[in-house]
């Protein structure tokens, strides 16, 4: 699998798999095939995020 650094559009075929289900309704999911670096790259962006909020300080009640 490539270096991938952000979750990539879900085009990319060699990071995405789907998973379709017929349960009375058809649905179809995007399955990232590597869970592990799937994990790493959410984390990665979850904590980008959070560093770009603004901080409020607590008021003391």
């Amino acid at each position: 699998m490539s270096d991938y650094f952000v979750i990539p559009d879900t085009s990319d075929n060699q990071y995405w798999k789907l998973k379709i289900t017929n349960n009375g309704e058809r649905s179809t999911t995007f399955v990232p095939r590597d869970k592990e670096l799937h994990q790493n790259l959410k984390v990665k962006a979850w904590k980008i995020i959070q560093s770009k909020q603004t901080r409020k300080p607590r008021l003391k009640a």
